[in-house]
């Protein structure tokens, strides 16, 4: 930090900021280290387990098409109990059927910050599966949007990771009068698990990347782009 009060809200977007790039970085080298198309499904967490892709903080699909796959994974592995990393083979087809086998009306529970998103349902899922990929990314890409509070804290955050420059840059000659702080405390972590932006990245041979800061999962993404298509029930 520089002179001026703290803001703890301008330190935690510069924690999203000294990660992010790498988790991208580090997902596309492990999944599409030659664009070969092997992997077809991937994700990344702080977690020890690859738990339902929209509970993730990053995911990735080799095909947009299949972008869907998230969500049919997701419910499968929350709603029959059984490991994402045993069953994201399954092809898309029989993921769909395995959803379509589950009562009317099931739910599967999910972390959300208001009674929209608490839980994701059946018919949400398969309606999800049903709509053109090009459309269901439209609508991610729509809702990865920076809220107002993230909007606020930007400037700043660009001056402190200039400033975290200029003191690295041995070259730089004088810097202004500086101090280091702590960006881990239980303040910096809520406003990340509440405000970290979405990126939804489009790769070059037709895959896609969707990814925030590890203290947040995609849910409110889906959720949001699954509001706007009228898909939530």
């Amino acid at each position: 930090m520089g002179k001026g009060p703290r803001s703890v809200e301008a330190e935690a977007a510069v924690a999203y900021h000294l990660v992010q790039g790498d988790i991208e970085d580090l997902l596309l080298r492990l999944c599409a280290p030659d664009a070969s198309g092997r992997v077809a499904t991937g994700a990344c967490t702080g977690e020890e387990d690859w738990s339902a892709p929209v509970e993730m903080c990053a995911t990735y699909n080799a095909n947009a098409a299949e972008l869907a796959r998230d969500l049919a994974l997701s419910w499968v592995s929350l709603h029959s109990k059984e490991s994402v990393s045993r069953i994201a083979g399954t092809t898309l087809e029989a993921l769909r059927a395995r959803v379509e086998a589950a009562p009317r009306g099931a739910r599967v529970p999910m972390k959300g910050t208001s009674e929209l998103t608490v839980s994701l349902s059946r018919e949400s899922v398969l309606k999800a599966l049903a709509t053109p990929s090009a459309a269901l990314l439209e609508a991610l890409e729509a809702a990865a949007v920076p809220d107002d509070a993230w909007c606020v804290a930007e400037p700043k955050a660009r001056e402190l990771i200039e400033l975290r420059r200029q003191l690295e840059d041995e070259a730089a000659g004088e810097v202004p009068p500086a101090f280091w702080v702590k960006i881990a405390t239980r303040e910096h972590t809520r406003f990340l698990e509440e405000h970290a932006p979405f990126h939804v990245r489009r790769l070059p041979r037709g895959g896609v990347v969707l990814a925030t800061h590890p203290y947040r999962t995609l849910w409110p993404l889906w959720a949001d782009a699954l509001f706007v298509l009228g898909l939530m029930s």
